[in-house]
């Protein structure tokens, strides 16, 4: 096991412009890919809408009820159309997969994790198995895909004092697959809320577009891995991760993706 530790009064490290920019690109790329899956959900909550309205067109109401239904109706098919077209144009993007260290992507994000703990004023300790195998990963969409968990861990923490924020990211293996973990002794996280936390645009946190959980289940469904969340109210959260052996594609990394489609239907 191999422990390293980052905490708000360590030396800053320098992060290289390329490294942001190539960031940067990467959450675009899984952004596009989500997209249409978020246009989707917005025209499944539109449909009702425009059902109702119809309904109440037909209740014999008086003249400005009707004529406000028939623009909420008209706005709402405007809307409905606009998402069809967007989506046409967002098509999900095929990124390759390489063999690579789980553990060396997750140490190589160094910098970024210095940058976190200082600005949550938190420890964030990396504790690493030793002797994992590399397994076909997307290491931008993977660096995406710690960074959203890690910056939700670090708002979890807001609340509690600065000396015992802490978040830890592991990793292990377990049979067929390997399991990466983060892990936050904050606020916690409800029944309803982890039910709820794979929608667009749903948000525990003041000031959060509700998108990061997104991404994370596009990056998440792309490797053929399933994620599994513990929490227990005003101690910890813990999200993780089983990323298959496999080549997502072959009949084990598809019946995990289905699996994992099913946890969060």
């Amino acid at each position: 096991m191999k422990t390293i530790e980052f905490n708000p009064a360590g030396k800053p490290i320098a992060i290289s412009p390329g490294a942001l920019a190539a960031d940067e690109s990467a959450r675009n790329e899984i952004l596009l890919g989500v997209l249409p899956l978020v246009f989707h959900k917005l025209k499944n909550k539109l449909t009702p809408i425009l059902g109702y309205t119809q309904i109440l067109q037909s209740r014999g109401l008086d003249a400005f009820a009707l004529e406000r239904l028939a623009r909420i109706e008209r706005n709402t098919a405007e809307l409905t159309e606009s998402l069809n077209t967007l989506k046409e144009y967002c098509r999900p993007a095929s990124g390759e997969m390489r063999p690579t260290g789980l553990n060396t992507v997750v140490e190589e994000m160094a910098p970024r994790w210095q940058v976190l703990a200082t600005e949550a004023g938190a420890r964030i300790v990396l504790e690493l198995s030793a002797g994992l195998p590399q397994i076909p990963l997307q290491a931008g969409r993977l660096r995406i895909l710690l960074l959203s968990l890690a910056e939700n861990a670090a708002c979890a923490l807001k609340e509690k004092p600065a000396g015992g924020r802490e978040i830890r990211v592991s990793t292990r293996a377990d049979g067929p697959a390997l399991l990466l973990a983060v892990r936050d002794n904050g606020c916690g996280m409800s029944e309803e809320e982890a039910a709820s936390c794979w929608m667009p645009f749903f948000s525990r946190f003041p000031g959060r577009a509700g998108l990061g959980l997104v991404l994370c289940e596009k990056v998440i469904a792309d490797h053929g891995a399933a994620c599994t969340i513990a929490s227990t109210m005003g101690e910890f959260c813990q999200f993780t991760i089983a990323f298959p052996r496999r080549k997502p594609g072959s009949e084990a990394a598809k019946m995990s993706a289905e699996a994992n489609s099913l946890s969060q239907s």
